[in-house]
């Protein structure tokens, strides 16, 4: 991040403001304005619960891109100078980077400013943080299960979260105070809010969100050239996460690895068990597998 740049306002406000958390919160400030930063914002705008949202990312067109979808009101490529009289910093870069990026917010932000992150990993963040920094700093981990495979500002939506869930992690230096506010930020945006440990949400997660993403990606790429126009809903449907960002899941899987590779085994297992039954035709056990996976899809429902 360059220091000394000034700050980009945009023409548009929103009053009067509903704060996010508390009376005192008027700055928001977001790192990382693409797809999930960008949707804060809209959506911090759109329900009037923020004066001020400051963008902050490394490059200028892509933050002028977000001030002019009304996702932000003020621009800089400076974090120093995004952060400094920010009450909030919603750290939304790819989980490589969370790390650094909440350690460069701590040294630069003001007393008393609260930190949070939506990165889909949890163990290696809240681990590495612990280690890294002071125990002053008031930082609380989050992961909203929202989002898509689209990349970008441009697809940012102002109720990304509505109805969504955000998973909080708390790690061992989080306050209840901290932890009650940040909830009622995601709260505040729309999301229903839960915490977890750190592992535990690393293993859940591992299952219900990276495993579906490896299996996606690896029917997309196993299907031939020759085939793809012949491709329909159900493939379509099935393969949709595998348009995801590859550098950003090649981290979440590093980082989960331990996870995701219990999670692969535990699938091949079942796989294979479909496979037996199927080649010895046991038709029976292969409509239980159907009906089961039937059973659980409905239970959700769309």
């Amino acid at each position: 991040m360059k220091k000394g740049e000034n700050l980009l306002p945009c023409p548009r406000s929103f009053f009067p403001v509903k704060p996010v958390m508390n009376k005192s919160t008027e700055t928001v400030a977001i790192v990382g304005v693409g797809l999930m930063g960008g949707s804060i914002g809209l959506a911090l705008r759109e329900r009037r619960l923020a004066r001020r949202v400051i963008g902050i990312g490394r490059q200028a067109s892509r933050l002028q891109q977000a001030r002019r979808l009304g996702a932000v009101t003020e621009t800089t490529t400076s974090l120093a100078r995004g952060v400094a009289e920010a009450d909030l910093v919603v750290v939304c870069t790819p989980v490589d980077n969370v790390v650094d990026h909440v350690c460069a917010v701590a040294e630069e932000a003001g007393p008393g400013t609260l930190i949070t992150d939506v990165g889909s990993t949890k163990v290696q963040i809240i681990s590495e943080l612990k280690e890294r920094l002071p125990a002053a700093v008031r930082f609380v981990g989050s992961h909203p299960l929202a989002g898509g495979e689209k990349a970008g500002v441009k697809f940012a939506q102002p109720d990304l979260f509505q109805d969504r869930l955000t998973i909080l992690t708390p790690g061992p230096q989080s306050r209840r105070q901290e932890v009650s506010q940040i909830s009622h930020f995601w709260q505040s945006l729309g999301a229903r809010v839960i915490r977890m440990a750190p592992r535990e949400h690393d293993q859940q997660i591992a299952m219900i969100s990276h495993l579906p993403h490896v299996l996606a990606a690896l029917l997309a790429a196993g299907t031939a050239a020759d085939q793809l126009p012949l491709a329909g809903p159900g493939w379509l449907d099935t393969t949709r996460v595998a348009a995801g960002e590859v550098q950003l899941w090649r981290q979440i899987f590093q980082q989960n690895k331990v996870h995701v590779l219990k999670s692969v085994d535990k699938f091949a297992q079942l796989l294979t068990s479909f496979r037996e039954a199927l080649d010895k035709d046991d038709m029976e056990k292969v409509t239980r597998l159907l009906e089961t996976g039937k059973q659980n899809r409905d239970a959700v429902g769309n």
